[in-house]
């Protein structure tokens, strides 16, 4: 049996959306999107609670750091390694 206590997939998976999910919002923010013309419909199409996403939003970008872009739980797993 394959051990997954190791495995960051969910990590990973998770950093890629986020980075998805800003470059998109930066589009909106920017009216460049071809499909959401105002937040709050980036906001519903995407499922995102609007708080939790300018936490990390805002976190990562005054960090730079990809590990910003995670939960708490997600850093400590990262940082256990």
């Amino acid at each position: 049996m394959r051990n997954n206590n190791d495995d960051l997939t969910l990590v990973r998976n998770y950093i890629q959306k986020y980075q998805f999910l800003m470059s998109e919002y930066d589009l909106v923010k920017t009216k460049q999107h071809p499909k959401y013309r105002f937040v709050y419909e980036f906001h519903d199409a995407n499922g995102t609670d609007r708080r939790s996403f300018f936490k990390y939003y805002n976190r990562f970008k005054q960090s730079g750091k990809q590990k910003d872009l995670l939960p708490l739980d997600f850093q400590e797993k990262l940082e256990g390694k």
